[in-house]
């Protein structure tokens, strides 16, 4: 459960590359994402930022951080940082994800995720935007 966990984790955070997607891939090389797993129906909340990925399962308070290298537009590496692996060692079991964008919408992505550790593993998922709440104003 715990390596299912670790790759889920990892798993659920990765953009990459596209056909004929590079300027589309952009908008998603920052900000706050969700998406479920299709097994467990969990949702993670994943912020990227620079090279840091942060991600918390949206009923957790526990974070993980990775760090993220863009291979290219469309396409990056996801490994865990040293915090992380002290915190939940099963990281380690999935090694270097790779994440590649395949498709874009306005307010979506999907994700092509494959494991260092699993040549056969590959799984798509659909990542969506998280919008910031608009503070209301009193007229």
């Amino acid at each position: 459960m715990k390596l299912k966990t670790a790759i889920l984790t990892l798993g659920l955070l990765l953009p990459l590359w596209g056909f004929s997607q590079d300027d589309g891939c952009l908008k998603f090389k920052n900000g706050t994402f969700k998406v479920t797993d299709p097994e467990t129906k969990k949702v993670c909340i994943i912020t990227r930022k620079g090279d840091t990925q942060t991600e918390r399962m949206e009923d957790s308070d526990q974070t993980y951080d990775f760090k993220i290298t863009w291979v290219d537009k469309c396409k990056y590496t996801v490994k865990p940082t040293a915090t992380t692996i002290e915190r939940n060692r099963e990281v380690l079991k999935a090694g270097t994800l790779t994440v590649e964008i395949v498709k874009t919408t306005d307010s979506s992505y999907t994700q092509k995720v494959m494991v260092e550790t699993n040549p056969n593993f590959t799984r798509y998922d659909e990542v969506y935007i998280v919008k910031k709440k608009e503070k209301k104003t009193l007229d």
